[in-house]
């Protein structure tokens, strides 16, 4: 028996997108999204193991505690054959093949005009047979070492990830994806065979493909390929969640380098352990559009704070969101960071004080979904959209729902529970 359980079809109309998801024999959750008329064809092979998964147990073992950088070392050498890098045959067959690691995930993938069904097979088979030895992990460990030293060099990483130390006191999506080179010194073939065999199960992994090919096709391809290891039964994985307090770690965080305008982050942090899905994806959203109204371009704040030269159009504000924590981001470069944050920090009380303007809220609202009905136009955006928020056990096509729904209140009851000035962290790289 190929597939298991009921077909699942997530689709919405304003978008006019349809995802058909089965599930394999093997556990795998494999997904179709046709795209008719698309020229390029794209497919991803997703795990959910990322930076921040470095404590869990097996079948109710002791508990396993892996040094920083095992999820993004482990990416790294995926690619390595016994006989060639899988780079080396994507390109030969004509395909742009890349991976990348996150807090919470691990993808492979490529993009092809012509000949997406042979891509399909290499992607599924060298995902799925690891090649370790004590020479490629040390050789690696250089490779990585040189990546580790590029991003310490690079003033608007480190200005990120300084502000994460601020704001996070346990948590490890504080911590470089990349590791330290004194945690990955410790990685050895073992490590990384006990990550793949219990964090690279398929039971543990969505298969997508986006593309102009008939469905069915595909999917009798990729139950093809799924059946040719068996793998055992699932490991039963438990990821240990780390209690983090709701006081940032520090009021804020100085970096010296060699930059020609200051860089400055702002940011609040969330904890949320217990929710996920619909409710996860509702306060991302939420959360967005009260920050756009706050700090966005077209509102009253950044004027000011433009008009006085704090910053320039390198301001920005994010919202990062995970299964149990979250956090916001707000700076750019500044010629006088301190006063940037010491006018910024009183501007948000004043705007506690006096509330959000309603037709600000409807604004970033609408302009949340025309930005989402032109996102869905990209592969790569589906793509993204779907494993991220199926991770997360929501409904990637929700979204445009859900943004409909967000109401005043909710908005302004987020402003009050976020944008506490004395749970804000900042974050300062300065020559």
């Amino acid at each position: 028996m190929t597939w298991i359980g009921e077909e699942i079809i997530l689709e919405n109309a304003t978008l006019g997108e349809r995802v058909v998801e089965r599930t394999h024999a093997s556990g795998a959750t494999v997904a179709f999204c046709r795209k008719p008329g698309y020229l390029r064809r794209y497919a991803c092979f997703s795990t959910r193991f990322g930076s921040v998964d470095d404590r869990y147990r097996i079948n109710g073992g002791p508990e396993v505690l892996l040094p920083d950088g095992v999820a993004h070392f482990l990416e790294h050498k995926m690619f390595e054959g016994p006989e060639e890098d899988a780079f080396v045959q994507f390109s030969r067959m004509g395909a742009s093949a890349n991976a990348f690691t996150s807090f919470v995930g691990t993808t492979y993938l490529f993009s092809c005009v012509d000949g997406f069904f042979p891509c399909l097979d290499h992607l599924v088979r060298f995902v799925q047979q690891p090649h370790f030895t004590t020479e490629n992990v040390e050789k690696e460990k250089g490779i990585i070492g040189q990546e580790i030293r590029m991003y310490a060099d690079n003033p608007g990483w480190r200005v990120y990830f300084n502000l994460l130390a601020g704001l996070y006191k346990n948590h490890p999506v504080a911590k470089d994806i990349a590791g330290t080179e004194q945690t990955i010194a410790g990685i050895t073939p073992q490590m990384l065979d006990r990550c793949w065999s219990t964090f690279y199960h398929p039971s543990n992994m969505i298969l997508l493909a986006v593309a102009d090919e008939d469905q069915e096709t595909f999917f009798e391809a990729a139950g093809r390929l799924l059946s040719e290891q068996d793998l055992g039964p699932a490991p039963a994985v438990e990821k240990i969640l780390t209690e983090e307090p709701a006081a940032p770690a520090q009021q804020q965080v100085r970096q010296q380098m060699q930059v020609g305008r200051s860089k400055v982050l702002l940011g609040w942090k969330d904890l949320h352990p217990g929710i996920g899905g619909r409710d996860l994806m509702r306060k991302e959203l939420v959360t967005e559009v009260m920050l756009e109204c706050v700090f966005g371009q077209s509102g009253p704040l950044f004027e000011e704070l433009y008009r006085k030269d704090l910053i320039d159009d390198s301001f920005a504000t994010s919202y990062q969101i995970h299964s149990d924590v979250g956090h916001s981001a707000t700076g750019g470069d500044s010629a006088d960071p301190d006063r940037l944050i010491d006018v910024i920090r009183e501007e948000v009380g004043n705007i506690r004080k006096v509330g959000i303007d309603p037709v600000d809220i409807e604004r970033q609202r609408r302009s949340a979904i025309g930005y989402l009905l032109r996102a869905f136009n990209s592969l790569d955006h589906i793509a993204g959209s779907y494993c991220g928020t199926r991770f997360l056990d929501g409904d990637p096509f929700e979204v445009v729902d859900l943004l409909a729904e967000i109401t005043t209140k909710e908005v302004e009851e987020r402003l009050q529970e976020h944008l506490i000035p004395d749970q804000m962290s900042s974050s300062i790289v300065t020559s």
